[in-house]
């Protein structure tokens, strides 16, 4: 099985003019494709996406939703119906999406919305610290030990984001105090870090054994420099195994820059890939890293 656990319904491109205008402005690659923000139709949306996973070979994707209301100003819709729009797809089509839920922790309720949410069939939380909170500021713990109650991952972004968004609490090293306060919660490190700052991701996951790296944003990294993106693979396989690295694309943000097909094929072809390079890397381990992680935090069959 494939899972992409990390994904969107729309990419903050396309939610947000102004961040579109500023990271186009700064150079980040593929924000061209977003010059209008689309009507948002979730069906056809969802058709888009099955589409785009027929393709790939993907059978689950986790629809992540990032919460930017504080920092940027509301959408057009509350951040209850936008999560409603993954939960209720999720729960229509359960054989092709996973519901996570994104949600601000300094909003009023943020537990109470959690809690129905997983009730409603979500299976992880999604937080996003660019919106100008820590993750280890004590308002996120009641969420993180709902998620570790009910045997759920929380994936939270790291590394830098464009303007209007803040990167000060987008460093990994606020996950390591909730790593360590919440031993049965598991953390999934979104972009591991980054280029910025994948190699102290990597520490931290040394010694924490309930951190998770994802990889999404790598697909530039690979398209620069390919020894590069193998050697951090190497890192990763030597400092706490390709077990703990979970499969993520984040499209449609990224689609511009690396089709989803070609992101899971790359992962497919590791072990050639890798071997061009001197790293050995198994069949088992891409299973792994493909969806055999993901399936476990998120307690599926």
């Amino acid at each position: 099985m494939i899972i992409d656990l990390h994904r969107h319904l729309w990419s903050i491109f396309e939610r947000y003019a102004a961040v579109r205008e500023i990271a186009a402005r700064g150079g980040v690659a593929g924000v061209h494709r977003h010059a209008e923000a689309p009507v948002q139709d979730v069906g056809a949306r969802a058709g888009e996406i099955r589409a785009e996973m027929e393709k790939a070979g993907v059978d689950r994707s986790c629809l992540l939703l990032g919460d930017y209301g504080l920092r940027l100003g509301e959408g057009d819709r509350s951040i209850e119906e936008e999560n409603r729009l993954a939960t209720d797809l999720a729960r229509e089509d359960p054989e092709h999406f996973i519901a996570f839920f994104g949600i601000d922790p300094r909003r009023p309720g943020a537990v109470d919305l959690f809690r129905d949410a997983l009730d409603a069939g979500a299976r992880g939380l999604k937080l996003h610290p660019c919106s100008g909170f820590s993750p280890a500021d004590p308002v996120c713990h009641p969420l993180y030990a709902l998620a570790g109650e009910r045997g759920v991952p929380v994936a939270v972004h790291t590394g830098p984001m464009a303007a209007p968004l803040i990167s000060t609490y987008a460093s990994p090293l606020h996950l390591d105090e909730p790593a360590a306060d919440f031993p049965d919660t598991n953390f999934v490190i979104l972009h591991a870090g980054q280029r910025a700052w994948f190699p102290l991701a990597l520490d931290m996951a040394r010694w924490k054994p309930n951190l998770y790296l994802e990889l999404s944003l790598w697909q530039s990294l690979l398209i620069e420099d390919e020894g590069r993106f193998v050697s951090h693979l190497a890192e990763i396989k030597n400092g706490i195994g390709l077990g703990r690295v979970v499969f993520g694309s984040d499209c449609p943000g990224v689609s511009a820059v690396m089709p989803l097909h070609t992101w899971v094929e790359t992962f497919r072809d590791l072990p050639e890939i890798a071997g061009r390079h001197g790293v050995e890397i198994t069949t088992d381990e891409v299973e792994q890293m493909l969806g055999g992680t993901a399936a476990t935090l998120m307690g599926l069959s």
